[in-house]
């Protein structure tokens, strides 16, 4: 096997990625803000240990420009 594929079998294959926190969606002038934190946990499966932990800050804005929709003109 190459390094690379061993490389992805230990960290694809051999850990588990768990999420968890809140987020709070708004509707905004425009489009949408989202904050809030998450908490992701990588865990080793065959070692049966936590072997990285992170608080991850949240806070988005996304703007969406005016939808034009042409309508046909009915006779």
């Amino acid at each position: 096997m190459s390094i690379v594929d061993d490389l992805i079998e230990n960290l694809v294959e051999r850990n588990a990625l768990r999420l968890s926190g809140a987020l709070s969606i708004k509707l905004i002038d425009g489009g949408v803000s989202v904050t809030g934190t998450l908490v992701s946990v990588v865990r080793d499966q065959r070692k049966n240990k936590d072997i990285l932990k992170a608080n991850i800050p949240v806070n988005a804005q996304v703007k969406v420009p005016d939808i034009v929709i042409p309508v046909p003109r009915i006779v």
